[in-house]
């Protein structure tokens, strides 16, 4: 019997990015454990990284191409499948041009070599892709506008911190390698404030929980910020050196009132001078969740938070920052060095308006389209809207290891390799600075493909000669040469199984040069604040408003797969529920302008009064998603979908709906 041990890293789309040791016996991964060894996750996994070999060997993945025949699922060879998506593109491209052709992809498998397939449709030509952002995109924008750049403190910085300021992230289940942190600068004496509307898993580990009305952020930022600036306990030296735009930011507060502010976050003056207090016990860590930004105004929140910050002079310093994500390695992965010689022009789409733009899209119509590493039919807002929508197009190719609501949809169903059964590069850009390499530990299930190999394969098919014809490592080292000049030693990677680059070790923004057009931390304008002021307006009465959280169990709608849950709960709070007359474990309809679907009614201590929360990711066959009931709208930069713009009413079944 043969026992080996290796170490690889899991590829969720996850903050953490855990270093894991996996027990190999006979060629199979028998078990997966964390890595003790590494400085940052510390031998500690989560649910999600335990089920990985559950999931790998599970035996609902699919095994070999599968092609839709007479409303079912037949296997077919890769050749056939292979030969069937050369014909419809060949015939689509000559009829109707290359814009006939869309792809959507995004997070659900990480690994450097899954984004060869986006390298395909380049080679392919002017094809109709998605563009912004289901997760972040909203505080991306924002943070490139102040900053000029998305830069994150390492983990082990927030030791330095006085104060931590944790807004709208729920680090105790999305986070939680941050959290052994937190609890050691507890100890040293800092103070930790949570802003939330939920009493998440977070408020147990901090000192001081401000409970915000959804999409109230930006007004608790403006009250804060109005109150520093009138009592002068902002940090002059920092904001006349190293800002722009404060003047507007002075002159917009002073014609602020308070009343107007509390009214739109559902705070009070007590709790914006203690925040203050907090906020200027330099230095302050500040660590957004993406939450905060799926509003109409994401973008204003996300800058609003940023000018605290700033105001404070808590960037550049250690222990300080305004983490939301840390983009290190994207700017360094070398892809010119295998993209085609002439740019494509894509067309494209706003990815949370899939649900409308793809079927209306015209001159010309998307006549096939290839979806990967995502489940849009359940994860994109206005899900019945996104289903009707795929349908409409002719030819739909999805790889996958499952069949998910999404691949029930498709015409060819493509099964990929898993993260064990494949060598590639495994990094994040949220917070985790770490670069993974992650050597093929078993062998491919059945007929499974890596993302490579099969656009390779469509290459050859379709006569694409300059695409590039090469295996996995050298795809890497062809990839990662601008890293390997970065302080990163290809071969040491490979050896150690991770590394930190330079980048992911500094304290962002320390030199103060920042990337913006001026060179300074740039203010938000005080036009986007009066837009928000203007927007912000009380919900309708009879109206709930929705949050949809991230399971702890789950990422996303990843593993919920297996579950036999009949339908999603809702959690509200008593009085909300005695209002309407409802019980714990009632099943009521929840709707509203785009679809409705059953919930479980759970009542909770955790929310506000006209506020619900439920956990995404519920498959059709648990009852329908809850994107059933999330508007298809984009917020005001970034082209985020605004998940937390959802109102609906609660109608007990049985009841006139009228």
């Amino acid at each position: 019997m043969s026992i080996e041990y290796k170490l690889c890293a899991c590829p969720l789309d996850c903050y953490d990015v855990c270093s894991m040791k996996a027990e190999i016996i006979d060629g199979k991964a028998t078990k997966l454990e964390g890595n003790k060894e590494h400085p940052i996750t510390q031998g500690i996994i989560c649910e999600k990284g335990r089920k990985h070999i559950e999931r790998m060997y599970s035996p609902m993945r699919i095994k070999q191409p599968m092609k839709k025949e007479n409303g079912g699922f037949v296997e077919i060879s890769w050749d056939e499948a292979l030969d069937t998506i050369t014909s419809k593109l060949n015939h689509y491209i000559d009829n109707y041009g290359t814009q006939s052709i869309a792809q959507y992809n995004d997070g659900g498998a990480g690994g450097l070599l899954k984004n060869v397939e986006n390298l395909f449709f380049d080679y392919l030509g002017n094809v109709t892709l998605f563009k912004g952002s289901l997760c972040w995109g909203a505080g991306i924008a924002a943070q490139q506008s102040d900053f000029g750049g998305v830069k994150g403190h390492t983990p082990e910085d927030i030791l330095n911190a006085n104060t931590i300021i944790i807004w709208g992230r729920n680090i105790a289940e999305t986070n939680m390698h941050l959290v052994p942190f937190i609890r050691e600068a507890r100890e040293q004496g800092a103070k930790v404030v949570l802003i939330d509307p939920i009493k998440t898993a977070t408020t147990a580990i901090s000192d001081f929980h401000i409970q915000l009305k959804p999409g109230g952020d930006a007004a608790f930022a403006l009250a804060a910020a109005k109150y520093m600036i009138e009592n002068n306990s902002y940090d002059e030296d920092f904001v006349s050196d190293n800002t722009m735009g404060f003047n507007e930011i002075k002159v917009y507060t002073e014609s602020l009132n308070y009343e107007d502010l509390f009214e739109i976050c559902d705070s009070d003056i007590d709790s914006v001078k203690r925040f203050v207090g907090l906020l200027a016990n330099k230095p302050a860590a500040i660590y957004i969740g993406y939450g905060v930004q799926r509003y109409n105004a994401g973008g204003v929140t996300v800058r609003a938070i940023d000018m605290l910050g700033a105001l404070a002079g808590n960037i550049g310093i250690s222990g300080g920052g305004i983490n939301y994500a840390n983009k290190i390695y994207g700017e360094l992965i070398n892809w010119q060095a295998v993209a085609p010689m002439v740019k494509p022009q894509h067309r494209y789409i706003a990815k949370a308006k899939l649900s409308t733009e793809l079927a209306e899209l015209d001159n010309p119509k998307v006549k096939a389209i290839f979806i990967s590493r995502s489940n849009p039919a359940v994860q994109v807002p206005n899900s019945m809207g996104v289903v009707a929508s795929i349908n409409k197009v002719e030819f739909k190719v999805v790889l996958d290891y499952f069949m998910t609501d999404t691949a029930e949809l498709a015409d060819i169903v493509l099964p990929v390799t898993y993260f064990m059964e494949e060598t590639d590069i495994i990094y994040s850009s949220m917070w985790n600075g770490c670069l993974f390499y992650n050597e093929k530990l078993v062998e491919r299930y059945y007929q499974s493909k890596p993302e490579y190999e099969i656009y390779g394969l469509l290459a050859d098919r379709m006569g694409i000669s300059e695409f590039p014809k090469m295996n996995e490592l050298q795809w890497i080292n062809k990839l990662l040469g601008d890293v390997s000049r970065n302080d990163i030693d290809i071969e040491q990677l490979k050896a150690d199984t991770y590394t930190f680059a330079r980048g992911a070790k500094t304290i962002p923004w320390s030199d103060y040069k920042f990337k913006t057009a001026s060179g300074k931390f740039e203010f938000i304008d005080a036009l986007s604040l009066g837009k928000f002021m203007k927007n912000s307006k009380k919900d309708e009465d009879g109206y709930f408003r929705l949050l949809t959280v991230h399971a702890r169990e789950s990422l996303h709608s990843q593993h919920f797969m297996t579950s036999n849950v009949r339908q999603p709960e809702v959690y509200i709070c008593k009085a909300d529920a005695e209002h309407l007359n409802v019980n714990d474990k009632e099943l009521v309809n929840l709707q509203n302008q785009f679809g409705s679907i059953i919930a479980e009614i759970s009542i909770s201590n955790k929310i506000q009064k006209g506020v619900l929360y439920m956990k995404e990711g519920w498959w059709f066959k648990n009852g329908g998603s809850v994107n059933a009931l999330t508007s298809h709208e984009i917020s005001d930069i970034g082209n985020q979908a605004t998940y937390n713009e959802c109102l609906l009413k609660i109608i007990k079944l049985g009841a006139n709906n009228e």
